[in-house]
Order: C-alpha cells, then structure tokens, then sequence
C-alpha cells in the first residue's frame, strides 16, 4: 500500500513538473490580433524570438532604452503601419533621405544617431520579430496578468531615490564632521593639561593587525564567493587552454603563498615594532645577500613564469596545423557581430570596407555589387545635392516654428537654426559627398583592375550568420576585422582572447574539445550556451555584444551548415537546387527499394 502511495505521488510531481517547464519556458501566445496580415504562432514567436537576439539585442530591449528605445508597444506607436516598418528597419538611411517625417523626426531625436541596416532580413523575418515585441517577449506573466486585468505595479519615482541619497551624504558628512570636532576637543585638553590623552602610536598599530585580519579575512571571503564562477573549476573546452589552466595553476602556487608571508610579515611587523619609550630603532644601511635573495628569487620565479608563457602563446599564434583548419572570418561593429564562413570552394573570399553597406555588411567583393554600390551612391549624392537646395527653405520653417515653443522645446528648435545658420548642415551634406565620390572613384579604380583583383568570384557563396557553430576536435581559425572602434574578442571558455583592430586583421587558433551538449551535462544546466563577447569597452551597448557559439558534431553541423544561404547566391536558385537535390535523392531510394 505504502510503495503504491510512493509511486502514484512521485508520478503525480514528475507530471507537476512538466507542466511548471512548459509554463515557464514555453512561449506562450498573448497576440490578440494579426501582424502585417498573418496569425501570431508559437513557432512564428520563438523565431522572432531568436532573429531578435541575433540582430536587435544589442542596441534594443523590450522595456529599457539600451542605445535605442525600448521597443514595447512598437505596433502601436506608428499604428500597425507594417509597410512603413519593414522598410525602416531594412534601411532607416534611404528612408531619412527620400524625406519621410516620421524617419527624419526619429533621426533628430537621436541626434543623427544611424539605426544599422537588415536589408537582409525578409517581410516574413521582420514579421516574426514584431509579433515577438507584440507578444510582450516570450510571453511570460506580466503579459498574461495586464491580459486578465491585474493592476500594473507602479514604477518608483527617480525622486525618491535622490532624495534618499542626499538624505544618506549629508548624515555621512554630520558624523564626519562630529568625529573631526571629538578629535579637536581632545587635542585642545592635551595642550591644556600637558598629558598624551590618545596613543597615537598604539591606536595605529592596533589598526595595522585589525586591518591585516580583516583583509585577510575578506580576500577568503570573497573567493569563497566567487569561485562558484571560477572557469578555472569547470575546465578548459579547447585543447590549448589546457596548458593555460596548468600554467595558471603553477602560477598561483608559485604567488600566492608569497602574498600571504609578504602581506602578514608587513603589518605584524609595523605594530611588533612600533615606537615605544626608549625603544631604538636599528639602522642598517644595505646587506648584500639581502639584495641578492630578493632581487634573484623573484628574477628566476618570474622569467620561468614568464618563459612558459610566452613558449604557450607562440604555438597558438604559430600553428603549424593552422593551414588544414576551417577558416571563419568574425566581423566587430558596434554594437555586434557577425561572422562569415566560406562556401563550396572553402575559401573566404576578399572584402573591402568601401563594399560595405545594407546588402553587404561585410563589404564581400564582388563585382555586380560594387557597380550596384557605385550607382546607389550617385543617387545619395542627389539626395543630398537636393538637400542643400532645400537649406533655406528648412531655415525659413524652423524659424516660423519658433511662436508658442518655450523652455526646452525653444531651445532645441534655437540650436537646430544654429546648425543651418552656422553652415553645419551643408559643410556636413558637402563633406559626405566629397567621401561618397571617392568611394565611388576607389570602386571605379578595383573594377578595372585585372592582374591581382578582388574581385575573384571567392566570396559569392561566402554565408554570412548571425552566430558560430563549430565542430567538435575540429581545429578552427577565426580571422577578425573591426568596422569601427578597437574591440576585443573574447571566448573564456576557450581560453581565447584577441584584439580586433579596424585595418589591422588578427586571428586566433584553437580546438574546441567539449561540445555544447557536454558542457551543459557538465555544470547541470540544459539552458547553457558558449558567447562570443566583447571585451574592450567600446561604447555605450558595449555590455550587450555578443554572439552565441554553438559547438556540435560533423553531422549537425553540416545539417546547419545546408540551411545557409550564400550572400550572392540567388535564394530562389538555391531553393530550387535543394529541392532538385531533395528529389534526386528520393529518386535514387526508391530505386534502390525497387531494386
């Protein structure tokens, strides 16, 4: 009777908690009406979902201003107007220019702040991630309590916490204040009564080992903390961080008991010696062995440490395997990252910046896109040739817009006349057609270059994707370039790290040996993923770059390797090659069946 209890309760929690998983990390449909015409769906959110992340997190976020604003209620804002969204969020620029007052309002209000470009996003992927922000995210429970009508938690007012923290500083400067006045009275009694009221000398030396204790206290305290975050506990998950995690553990043998002597010896010392009545210090003026022991010791510690070093880094930076690894080019912009893999040829093909735009954020050569790129560029310089015309009748409209504006909003319109008064406006549209027509002199100059081109065709199948995959005991070699600022390419469980430099390519070397699925057995967490982060502080969203590392096997990653599509291939031809392939291979089986 008892083990039947045992087995039905255990079945009755085992069935609790499926539910409670799939409540908490499903994605849950909140969407009470179509986006751009289509039914919202579970799967239509989660790839929402997952193009956000790739493409959007870095700069926005549901309910927070990031760099951009927060996009909650997005739909609503610019009133289900699907057509005017899809073509902001493909290419904000050609908006601003052919004069829409919605893009150009937005751009102002960021103060020329560019929205970066998808123009490799389709109708239906723009679709997917406006029904994600329309759904509230993955539709978790606050969504679900505003549905059923629970009252909203009201925000805290900014207010308060100021005053709370001016209330806190003036206390903090009251007692510092009281204290200085203590001290001041007890001097004044010292001098009137002639006799030592505090022991200065006992008081600081007290101080020295209550400080030593404390500090060493707290130094173990927080590793005790902290070290549940240790990546030096869990293991390297590349071949080479294995030797770094050996050289980083000889390194804190070899330092940290030094630490401790050095540290204890420093202030023990300070209150055992302290001035007392008729105490003399001993003066020494030099001791040779002395000098010898603490200038050699750490000399031959150090350049040992040092050595292993330097011997580790010149075979990661030197492979001699390098040249049979798969190649990945990691492009940095802020605030994100993209990377690049070669296609059926196996090679990268050659990029250029002045190729970079929309279509092309890698600037990838290749020729029908740079005559495409020079033409798109003479019509920009329209524009904006165009622009200049209009200065004084924008002029003329900023200052009939002055009446009735006060406080800030009259400031704003005042330093915006500024701008067109001062010549700022057209020195800037003048300056942006100078750079456009010499890019499209260096286009014109790469396209009639035979012997050495760049344009070598390599580069029409390259994939550009939105996050690595990399296969496990593969050797693999990330190739970097920055489009702006310097970052820094950072993959901690790899142990690797490398600066990516705007016009100065770098690359880094290494062999993943633990895949994704491993590592998430191993520290017990099924949600865990490896991230491509940036390291360097690079702007405002520096803290949201990243990009996720997938580490699987040959065949899942030539499965996902089969869903990616050229960046000059034609989609439709690529989906009509799969298909044909599809079929013959259907063919072929049903003849081998037959046979």
């Amino acid at each position: 009777m008892l083990s039947r209890f045992k087995q039905h309760t255990k079945w009755f929690f085992l069935i609790v908690g499926l539910l409670f998983i799939q409540q908490s990390f499903g994605y849950k449909n909140n969407l009470t009406r179509p986006i751009a015409g289509a039914e919202g769906t579970d799967a239509r959110i989660e790839e929402g979902s997952l193009l956000f992340q790739a493409n959007c997190a870095s700069c926005h976020a549901l309910n927070n201003k990031v760099v951009g604003p927060a996009l909650a209620g997005l739909v609503d804002k610019y009133e289900e107007d699907y057509v005017w969204l899809n073509s902001w969020i493909k290419n904000n620029q050609k908006l601003i220019k052919s004069g829409d007052a919605r893009a150009n309002a937005i751009y102002d209000e960021y103060n020329g702040a560019a929205m970066n470009i998808f123009e490799n996003l389709s109708d239906e992927q723009i679709t997917s991630i406006l029904m994600w922000i329309d759904n509230g995210g993955d539709g978790d429970a606050p969504v679900a309590a505003v549905a059923a009508g629970t009252d909203a938690v009201a925000p805290v007012s900014d207010s308060l916490f100021n005053n709370i923290n001016w209330a806190i500083a003036l206390m903090v400067l009251i007692v510092f204040i009281i204290i200085l006045m203590i001290f001041g009275i007890l001097e004044l009694v010292s001098n009137v009564t002639g006799k030592e009221i505090i022991n200065w000398n006992n008081i600081n030396a007290y101080m020295m080992l209550v400080f030593l204790v404390g500090f060493f206290g707290l130094s173990i305290y927080e590793y005790s903390i902290h070290n549940q975050y240790s990546l030096f506990e869990i293991g390297s998950a590349s071949e080479h961080g294995l030797e770094l995690d050996r050289m980083m553990g000889w390194t804190w043998i070899a330092t940290l008991p030094v630490f401790f002597i050095t540290q204890f010896l420093l202030f023990f010392f300070s209150f055992k010696y302290r001035q007392k009545p008729g105490r003399k210090a001993y003066f020494l003026s030099h001791n040779n062995n002395l000098e010898y022991v603490w200038t050699l010791v750490p000399a031959v510690v150090l350049t040992i440490l040092v050595s292993g070093g330097f011997k580790m880094w010149n075979e990661i930076l030197r492979n001699n395997d390098s040249e049979d690894s798969q190649n990945i080019e990691v492009f940095a912009y802020q605030f994100g990252w993209n990377a690049r893999y070669p296609g059926e040829d196996g090679k990268l093909g050659k990029a250029n910046y002045n190729l970079i735009n929309g279509m092309n954020p890698l600037g990838v050569a290749n020729k029908e896109h740079a005559s495409g790129l020079i033409n798109e560029l003479r019509e920009d310089i329209l524009v904006m040739q165009a622009g200049i015309a209009r200065i004084p009748k924008e002029l003329a409209v900023l200052r009939s817009g002055l009446g009735g504006l006060v406080d800030d909003e009259r400031e704003s319109q005042l330093r915006k006349i500024a701008t067109y008064e001062d010549g700022e406006v057209e020195d800037d549209l003048r300056l942006t057609i100078r750079a456009r027509n010499t890019q499209i002199e260096r286009l014109q100059g790469a396209l009639k270059i035979e012997e050495g081109s760049m344009f070598t065709g390599e580069g029409d199948d390259d994939q550009i994707v939105g996050e690595i995959h990399l296969v496990n005991n593969k050797l693999v070699t990330l190739k970097f370039r920055a489009r702006d600022v310097i970052h820094s390419a950072y993959l901690p469980y790899f142990r690797a790290q490398m600066n990516v430099v705007p016009g100065l390519p770098t690359e880094f070397t290494f062999k993943p040996i633990k895949s994704t699925e491993d590592m998430r057995a191993m520290k017990g967490d099924p949600e865990f993923d490896y991230y491509l982060v940036c390291n360097k502080i690079c702007g405002n969203a520096h803290f949201n770059m990243k990009m996720k590392v997938v580490v699987e096997d040959q065949k899942s990653y030539d499965k996902w390797m089969n869903e990616q599509a050229g960046l000059f291939v034609n989609k439709e031809e690529s989906n009509e090659t799969e298909k044909a392939e599809t079929e013959s291979t259907e063919g072929s089986t049903e003849t081998i069946a037959l046979n």
